[in-house]
């Protein structure tokens, strides 16, 4: 699956205001107007403000972050870093050190 419709999405809101007007009066239905078009997935982890697992599947982080800057979906930017924070922080923890192990050279 391609995230290239997410990626876009987010690049619009930066690029068109009336586009982000449109976000915030009925996501929903801007969200399907979209071009491309989103897959059913994409649209509902979007609409969720699922930034951490659009993230895994490969949209930008610096495009998604634009929500966070605009408001959109429930996201500050506050809220966008913590989201995903969360996503990771299974990975962080597996991969930090022991306490008493010293770092590899």
């Amino acid at each position: 699956m391609s995230v290239y419709a997410v990626d876009k999405v987010c690049r619009r809101v930066v690029r068109e205001p009336e586009f982000v007007e449109a976000l915030r009066a009925d996501p929903e239905r801007a969200l399907r107007a979209a071009q491309p078009p989103l897959t059913d997935e994409e649209r509902e982890l979007l609409l969720a403000g699922d930034v951490g697992r659009l993230g895994r599947m490969g949209a930008s982080f610096f495009l998604l972050h634009q929500l966070g800057r605009f408001e959109l979906f429930g996201l500050t930017l506050p809220e966008y870093a913590a989201r995903i924070r969360a996503e990771y922080a299974v990975e962080r923890r597996a991969s930090s050190l022991h306490p008493n192990q010293a770092p590899r050279r």
